[in-house]
């Protein structure tokens, strides 16, 4: 029982000093937003590994995030600086033009959601946008050392991008790989 009321006194006099001294401004309390409230009210209810998966995965999305649109910016770029605006009919296959119609079909059907980026490329796979770069290599070979470069990158990290967007949670040493795929790619196409 002596441990028990000496544990919960230093509990006491603890909180006590924590008062005291953001009183005398020598410690500051975190600032919570209304947002952040929100949030972790929202939270609490979930157990503690979706919560900290959901966190852990955040930094994950952004890394797939800003690769993913990097990859779709500079392929845009580049056909529209080589063909026109207009290079999606030409330079798009079959099958990823069956796609963009099936996908904006059940957008149109859907009003009530929002849709994709206007533009084309935003309706293709992750592996429709290596498929652009191989068959059209003239117009990226000075971007990339050699199609098996940027192809192993992009299978990589199509892998990672699927456990992420299907809400898995993705292994730290995956994330890391996905990271330095996004450094690379980055640093490539600078």
């Amino acid at each position: 029982m002596n441990n028990l009321d000496a544990f919960i006194l230093r509990g006491i006099f603890t909180s006590y000093s924590i008062r005291d001294l953001q009183a005398s401004g020598a410690l500051i309390s975190p600032q919570v937003s209304g947002l952040e409230k929100n949030e972790a009210d929202m939270y609490s209810a979930l157990s503690e590994k979706t919560r900290s998966g959901s966190i852990e995965m955040a930094k994950y999305y952004r890394y797939l995030f800003a690769l993913e649109n990097s990859i779709r910016d500079l392929i845009n770029d580049v056909f529209i600086e080589n063909v026109g605006l207009d290079w999606y009919l030409t330079k798009a296959t079959t099958l990823m033009k069956k796609k963009l119609d099936d996908r904006k079909g059940t957008e149109s059907k859907n009003r009530w959601h929002s849709g994709r980026n206007e533009h084309q490329i935003y309706y293709l796979d992750f592996g429709d946008l290596a498929l652009l770069i191989t068959n059209s290599w003239e117009l990226f070979k000075d971007l990339f050392p050699d199609q098996h470069w940027i192809n192993s990158r992009m299978n990589e990290c199509e892998r990672s991008r699927n456990i992420i967007a299907h809400t898995n949670v993705l292994p730290a040493e995956e994330g890391s790989r996905l990271e330095m795929y996004l450094k690379d790619i980055i640093n490539q196409i600078g």
